[in-house]
This record gives structure tokens, sequence and C-alpha cells, in this order.
């Protein structure tokens, strides 16, 4: 790149990630946050046609890797954008295709969609009194939320659960992940 192409497209990224205020600093002074956006800047300077990124919001506060997986999510239209990651809300909206991989082979891939279609019915929520435990062979436990009365746990299994209230739970990809990998 020019010189000039090359500090216009600074400040332009400078302004994609929120840190055009801060260019005057020094990168030492920068919180982890600061500096992963930095990287991402970095990343997009050459306009590269495939970005591969690994972890691209961690250590952001919640502001933040809302607006970077809003950037990468534009950026999509026009680029190939791989994302390595555990942090499943970064994929959940602007993922068109998902591969999981589990000790180094595909375990499946696919749409959100066609994949969460193939365990609708393998997540429920299930209500237990306030001093009991929710336990069944094979259930992977994705959250416990305090009722008023009761604790509800919301698990994935592929039996429905015997001698329990319970209704069935929208999929998402947290339980996709937990149903591949735990």
């Amino acid at each position: 790149m020019d010189k000039k192409s090359c500090k216009d497209r600074i400040s332009e990224l400078l302004n994609m990630v929120n840190l055009y205020t801060e260019k005057d600093k020094k990168i030492g002074s920068y919180s982890g946050g600061m500096k992963q956006r930095i990287l991402i800047a970095q990343a997009m300077l050459n306009n590269p046609e495939i970005l591969i990124m690994d972890e691209p919001t961690a250590g952001l506060d919640p502001s933040e890797r809302i607006r970077i997986r809003n950037f990468l999510s534009t950026l999509s239209e026009n680029k190939i954008i791989i994302i390595a990651t555990h942090i499943v809300s970064d994929i959940e909206f602007i993922a068109k295709e998902i591969i999981l991989l589990r000790n180094g082979e595909i375990a499946n891939s696919g749409q959100p969609q066609k994949l969460l279609t193939e365990i609708s019915d393998k997540v429920y929520e299930i209500e237990v009194g306030m001093d009991e435990e929710y336990r069944w062979d094979g259930a992977k436990i994705a959250n416990i939320r305090m009722g008023a009365n009761e604790k509800i746990y919301r698990v994935v299994q592929d039996e429905p659960p015997e001698g329990y209230h319970y209704q069935k739970a929208k999929a998402g990809l947290e339980e996709l992940y937990l149903y591949y990998f735990l």
C-alpha cells in the first residue's frame, strides 16, 4: 500500500473499531480489549478477501463485543470470514455456515437453523423443588435459574424427562455445542 492509502485506511479502521480518539496513545497503555480491537484493525489493513480470526471478541466488554460482531457481519457480505471461537453468541446471529470440530474431525456442519433443527426435540426446561437436584443419565445442563419456588434446569438430552414437570424449549447454539462436546 502506498503511504497515503495506508494512512487513510488506518483512520477508517480506527473509526470502525472505535479507537480513533485513542490513536495517539501508546499501545502499551491500552486495555486488553483495546489491543484486541487493534489486532482486528491490523488484520483488515490490506482489505483481505479471506479473513481468519481466532476468538476475535475475547476480552471485550459487551458493547464492544456487539460492535465487533456487527462489524464482522457487515464485512462478511463481501468476504469470507472464518471465526474460531468458543463464544457461541459471537456466531449465533452472523454465521451462514457452522463447522463443529471435535478432536480435529468434523462432527457436523451446516447452516445454523439446519443444525438446530437436528436437536430441536432434545432441549427441555425442567422444574424441580428448591432442595432438589435434577439428575438424568446423559443430560447436559445448559443453565439453572431460580424461580419463585423452584429451580428450572435447561438441559439437552435424547429422551424426555420422566417423572418431572417439563416443557420443550427452543434450541440455541449453546445447546448444540453441549450436545456435541459434553
